[in-house]
């Protein structure tokens, strides 16, 4: 190996080390803080509610047959599916900024992601990290391998901000005037944050004329790699697909939650089920706690609660719908994290000439 190849392999590796890493926020609570939080909060819900939750519960399993099981596998087909959805993004925007990884490949990646998401505190961003080193693995550029798992991240962000007006609208918790309100400022907000991302060498230029001490230094750090990953761009037809493949993807684990309530013999909610599911699964992504447990429960049967629904059975269908969703796929990435690691050979990307031009830049000359 030659001192350029190894000069390689160490930025490599530290630039996996440094995606690895993350540091929680001096203002953030512990996790242990937060989920006794949780705890509490939860144990006052259920005692004030107890009987009632407790009546439901035994009506719905008195009621329960097994001829409802074959919800089940309509449930986990839903989750598998929106796995693809994910894996689809990834590699739509992979393919866009010129490199191409097997779609098996690229699928297995997403449920080992997804499990990761599940398994760790703050799961989102640990994940996030842990897929950019994958790509790194793979020989694809670092910042065209940050710039698809931002993007993706940007896109299910909107994607789900728009699942909750929809979901609001269709409640009828909100008047007309106020979602179209609300659609104005998702859009222009989306916007704006595009075209920031997409000038950030001039913010950070900005910053160090004003010499803004330890906020320059972050900026610095943190445009160094956004910097050159915000140089790809995607044609609107591309954005188009990966916004409908991302709430392709929530949608099928939409699907998931509305399977829970056949099979335990419930009528579904269908003005509430997507409102509801929105407004957890934003809850769940501000959660430092693995797959946000406690806090997406909560969510989703407030949500129901205040948009109408039987709180028993709506405590039901959640509980049975996380069982699914997080300890059920929990399982299925960590047996796909095994996998992957025991593997003693790795699918490289195959790269257009355009790809590579941006992996020079900080690379050591020797």
């Amino acid at each position: 190996m030659d001192e350029r190849s190894k000069g390689r392999t160490h930025v490599r590796r530290n630039e996996e080390e440094q995606t690895s890493k993350v540091s929680r926020p001096k203002w953030l609570p512990p996790p242990r803080v937060l989920i006794g939080l949780v705890v509490l909060v939860a144990v006052f819900f259920l005692a004030f509610h107890v009987r009632s939750i407790s009546h439901e519960a035994v009506t719905v399993l008195r009621h329960f047959r097994v001829t409802r099981l074959p919800w089940l596998l309509v449930a986990f087909a839903a989750e598998g599916l929106s796995f693809l959805c994910y894996a689809f993004v990834q590699h739509g925007l992979l393919v866009e900024g010129g490199a191409r990884i097997p779609r098996r490949e690229m699928v297995s990646l997403a449920i080992a992601a997804t499990g990761l998401t599940n398994l760790l505190p703050g799961g989102t961003a640990p994940s996030s990290g842990w897929l950019v080193a994958q790509y790194r693995k793979r020989d694809i550029p670092m910042p065209l391998a940050l710039w698809a798992v931002l993007a993706g991240g940007v896109a299910a962000t909107v994607s789900v901000l728009l699942l909750t007006l929809v979901g609001a609208s269709i409640a009828g918790l909100l008047p007309p005037i106020w979602i179209a309100v609300c659609s104005i400022i998702l859009v222009a907000g989306t916007v704006g944050f595009l075209a920031g991302v997409r000038h950030l060498d001039t913010v950070d230029r900005w910053f160090r004329a004003h010499h803004h001490g330890r906020s320059d230094r972050l900026i610095k750090r943190v445009s160094q790699r956004i910097g050159d990953a915000s140089k790809f761009r995607a044609p609107p037809a591309v954005g188009a697909r990966v916004l409908l493949l991302s709430v392709g993807n929530w949608g099928l684990d939409v699907a998931c939650l509305i399977a829970a309530f056949p099979l335990l013999n419930l009528a579904v909610p269908w003005r509430t089920v997507l409102f509801a599911y929105a407004l957890a699964q934003i809850a769940g992504s501000l959660a430092p706690v693995p797959g946000g447990i406690g806090f997406v429960e909560g969510g989703m049967v407030g949500a129901f609660a205040l948009a109408g629904t039987p709180v028993g059975g709506a405590l039901l269908a959640t509980i049975l719908y996380r069982l699914i969703t997080s300890v059920g796929m929990a399982g299925v990435g960590s047996i796909m994290l095994w996998h992957l690691s025991r593997k003693t050979s790795t699918t490289q990307a195959i790269l257009t000439p355009q790809a590579p031009d941006h992996d020079d830049q900080g690379m050591p000359s020797s």
